[in-house]
């Protein structure tokens, strides 16, 4: 519950006894309380202060209680109103119920009534606002978590999402560094698990024996060495999330075992006799075919229809070239100079990596924008500044190259003014919001926002405010 002096009440009453009256009440429960003698000066309150409840009298001149509600509704929507009234009728009451009062008080009234009142809606304030801060921090994750607007990339968004709120295991697919331990964080933030543990799990990096110890954990003198008890990952993560980062290079023994928890959601330790309930939701990632290790006899087909309830595939990098251009703005928003400024690139060096055929993905994309900028001293990175080391194949699709066509397609520079305004949209203008976003801090952008304004374009308008 909110501390009791961080709590903003309103009382108005044109009647001053039983305002003072009702405001020392308040007051010697600890609430911070306004007074207001009319519904206009009322007005004057909420213009000042953010109110987590308005008790108003029904009757007043100027602005009766009910106008005033319907103000405090449409300015401070979160907060609650209690209507008092001597003047009480039914179709009084019935009106301010439908028209959003927390309730509707007839004088005279007990002061233990008020004040069981006064709690109940500053308890519902409170859940309303708890409620509208987790949808905030939701849509603020979707938005953020994932830069790119391919067609893939968007339904990708809007699967997990969905998949996020369900609580059956699922079955993450992608080559490596395309990005599923992300999509997993992603899941477990949006999912109703979101308060307790995400622990993820790399399978390729334990032996079997160690693996087996690791998940399930160990009861003491289970083997010579074991001088204690020892709680294992999966019973650690009670009531959380755990990803099992490449499942497919688990071992068949230990698939059987772990097809075994998902089976009855029990483990039983090394060396124990007594079998320990778990509660957790169990993703799987891996970027092999595990139809085709199924169809080879290395991985058991009843655990990869226990684990594939649902499927997210994440596409490479080449096959979704056109984010290539948004994804480097981003990272280089992300590692700015050691001034705060942000380098571009030149045309060349633009080409080359939307060519690129990325064998390490998004990850070995950041890894060459980190690299690059290590290596340039000046404001543009240059063939000469990309990693020494970089090859591979490149595509020679035309579609490819959009520093190829002048005509059609962008510069790096309208590239990195296209998304800092889409992020800007994104989050309705807020220049905070979006610095944090980009990783960047405020000035910086407002810099890179002052230059475009300079060059002729209306930041207003293309955000859609007048």
């Amino acid at each position: 519950m909110q501390p009791a002096e961080e709590i903003n009440i309103l009382v108005v009453d044109d009647e001053i006894v039983n305002r003072e009256n009702i405001a020392h009440v308040l007051a010697r429960e600890g609430y911070r309380v306004e007074t207001a003698e009319s519904g206009i000066e009322a007005l004057e309150r909420l213009q000042r202060t953010r109110f987590d409840l308005v008790i108003t009298d029904l009757r007043m001149a100027e602005m009766d209680g009910m106008q005033l509600m319907e103000t405090v509704k449409e300015q401070q929507p979160d907060a609650e109103v209690i209507i008092i009234t001597g003047f009480a009728t039914v179709d009084s009451a019935v009106d301010a119920m439908l028209k959003g009062a927390f309730y509707y008080l007839p004088k005279p009234f007990k002061i233990p009534k008020l004040q069981d009142l006064v709690e109940k809606a500053l308890e519902k304030t409170r859940l309303r606002r708890e409620v509208s801060l987790l949808r905030q921090r939701i849509d603020g994750k979707r938005r953020v978590q994932f830069i790119g607007q391919n067609p893939a990339i968007l339904k990708l968004k809007d699967d997990i999402a969905e998949v996020a709120q369900l609580d059956c295991h699922v079955l993450i697919t992608g080559e490596t560094g395309t990005g599923k331990e992300l999509v997993a964080s992603t899941i477990h933030e949006l999912s109703p698990r979101a308060n307790k543990r995400f622990l993820p799990i790399n399978c390729g990096a334990l032996s079997e024996g160690l693996m087996l110890n690791e998940l399930f954990g160990h009861e003491k003198e289970a083997f010579t060495g074991a001088t204690g008890f020892r709680m294992g990952l999966l019973e650690s993560a009670e009531g959380g999330v755990i990803l099992l980062d490449e499942i497919g290079e688990m071992p068949l023994t230990m698939q059987v075992k772990l097809l075994r928890v998902l089976q009855e959601k029990k483990i039983l330790r090394v060396g124990g006799t007594r079998e320990i309930p778990i509660d957790c939701r169990i993703l799987a990632a891996t970027n092999r075919d595990l139809k085709d290790e199924v169809a080879r006899g290395r991985f058991r087909k009843d655990l990869y229809y226990r684990i594939n309830v649902v499927s997210l595939f994440i596409p490479p990098l080449r096959e979704r070239r056109d984010d290539i251009p948004l994804l480097v703005s981003h990272f280089l928003a992300k590692h700015p100079a050691a001034d705060g400024s942000l380098k571009s690139l030149s045309p060349e060096v633009m080409d080359f990596l939307v060519s690129y055929d990325y064998p390490g993905n998004v990850r070995e994309l950041e890894n060459i924008i980190e690299r690059s900028l290590a290596m340039c001293s000046e404001a543009e990175i240059r063939m000469h500044h990309l990693p020494p080391d970089l090859a591979g194949p490149r595509s020679t699709s035309p579609q490819a190259s959009p520093a190829g066509n002048q005509d059609t397609l962008h510069s790096l520079e309208e590239h990195e003014r296209n998304y800092i305004l889409s992020v800007l949209k994104s989050v309705d203008g807020n220049r905070s919001k979006a610095a944090r976003i980009m990783g960047i801090d405020r000035v910086s952008l407002w810099r890179k926002l002052k230059k475009y304004q300079d060059a002729g374009l209306d930041i207003d308008q293309h955000l859609g405010k007048t």
